[in-house]
């Protein structure tokens, strides 16, 4: 789990592996490090000087040795504070000159009609698709527990969280199959601040490959079995899609859950 964690600063796993063993040690010389973690010496001063660069080795010298020790895990926090800061500021100076980037752009500029999307990091893009609108209703046909498997959860605590901020209505719709414990997801939960109702459909109706529609679009996507989805822009379609949609609405039954299951999700997206 840490080293999931520290990635996200853009380290490599070696110097990942390099900074956890200096806090394991205390101050060390390198040659030393290098034989305890297995790395060449020379490869291993490359990722001594990327974690420093960072704020997180410091170097020292005892009889003209050179001694490596690690910061304190504390200084961890302030790193991931700076680069969420620095992430802020250019997505704001990118949104700044958005309206002159869609002037470069050719005034036909045809739309693909129909994008395919193959394996987990391509469902995901095909997912995120959805988070370029804002203040919109979506509704989704989803087998929840397939969709989590093969996309994870990781994967769907960040989508929510970027669909609530994009005012993202959703109504969805849940073979009974396919229920997820909400004490165990708690970003699946409903209500006014999750923009979300979730109904589950009759028993008869099972399905293994979901969709989800969301403008003129919607984005299909299968279960790991087949793993593949693709992204359709059509308006016929979507208004036939709606129409099945709202039968199976209409007919099937609202999930219930306590809130107290997933008000720790509300309360960590505030914190963020």
């Amino acid at each position: 789990m840490i080293e999931n964690i520290l990635s996200g600063l853009g380290l490599e796993t070696e110097e990942i592996k390099t900074y956890l063993l200096l806090l394991e040690t205390g101050p060390i010389t390198a040659g030393n490090l290098s034989k305890k973690l297995g790395f060449p010496r020379s490869s291993l001063y490359g990722f001594l000087k990327r974690l420093q660069d960072q704020g997180m080795v410091n170097e020292s010298k005892k009889f003209d040795i050179k001694i490596f020790s690690a910061e304190a895990p504390e200084k961890i926090s302030l790193l991931f504070k700076q680069r969420i800061e620095d992430l802020a500021e250019k997505q704001s100076l990118y949104e700044s000159i958005l309206p002159d980037l869609r002037k470069l752009q050719p005034s036909k500029l045809i739309t693909p009609k129909l994008q395919i999307f193959e394996g987990e990091e391509g469902l995901k893009s095909a997912l995120k698709d959805m988070l370029l609108y804002k203040n919109i209703s979506t509704q989704a046909f989803w087998p929840i527990k397939k969709m989590v498997d093969i996309l994870t959860p990781d994967f769907f605590r960040y989508l929510n969280k970027e669909r609530i901020r994009n005012n993202l209505y959703t109504r969805a719709i849940w073979p009974k199959s396919q229920k997820l414990d909400v004490k165990q997801h708690p970003y699946l939960g409903v209500g006014e601040r999750f923009l979300r109702e979730i109904r589950i459909a009759p028993a008869e109706m099972d399905f293994s490959m979901g969709y989800w529609i969301y403008g003129n679009k919607a984005v299909f996507i299968s279960s790991r079995k087949e793993s593949f989805g693709f992204i359709i822009e059509s308006s016929e379609l979507i208004q036939m899609l709606l129409v099945q949609f709202e039968l199976v609405w209409k007919i099937s039954k609202p999930l219930i859950i306590d809130s107290k299951d997933s008000d720790k999700f509300i309360e960590e997206m505030k914190r963020y």
